[in-house]
């Protein structure tokens, strides 16, 4: 696949978690002034069924830059991805700043739960945004068409990220 959108951060690997989970909030925390607080993916399929109904990933959005919330809202637009009718965005404001100064202004992307649902159609659902994201970032004229400067935007060499996980995974 070449150059992907991935970050790696405490808050997405101090958890076990599916791949295709991983790397949908890998690819969110790429995006410039994005950052993944916190999701329900780390909890079981039932449980997360039960007790929330639905799919939450908690977002924080720096104030200085607005880029990377427009290239995901972009991406989720039900125009342009055959799933962006279940998937939202939400707006939630709370009483604490953020750690930077930031107002306490917190974005949610929630996915209820519809008749028939299973873990496989959120993890294919996952899979697709993440590869509507790379669409959207490898289509020129859509990145100059909004003066996106794609260095903003924090890649990784797929292959070796790999290779360096399964060798983490055996302890070498």
């Amino acid at each position: 696949m070449g150059l992907v959108l991935r970050k790696e951060t405490p808050n997405i690997t101090r958890h076990k978690l599916k791949q295709e989970y991983k790397n949908l909030l890998m690819s969110f925390d790429a995006l410039p002034g994005v950052h993944v607080t916190s999701s329900n993916l780390d909890k079981s399929f039932d449980r997360i069924k039960k007790s929330w109904n639905g799919i939450l990933i908690f977002l924080h959005i720096e104030e200085c830059t607005q880029e990377g919330l427009f290239f995901l809202a972009r991406c989720m637009d039900r125009r342009y991805w055959e799933h962006g009718h279940k998937w939202r965005i939400e707006l939630e404001v709370g009483d604490v700043e953020h750690m930077n100064g930031d107002r306490p202004i917190n974005y949610n992307l929630f996915r209820a739960f519809q008749e028939g649902d299973t873990e496989q159609v959120i993890m294919d659902e996952c899979k697709s945004l993440f590869d509507n994201m790379m669409h959207h970032f490898n289509h020129d004229n859509f990145m100059t068409g909004y003066n996106m400067n794609k260095e903003e935007f924090h890649l990784v060499d797929d292959v070796a990220f790999d290779r360096r996980v399964k060798l983490n995974d055996l302890g070498i």
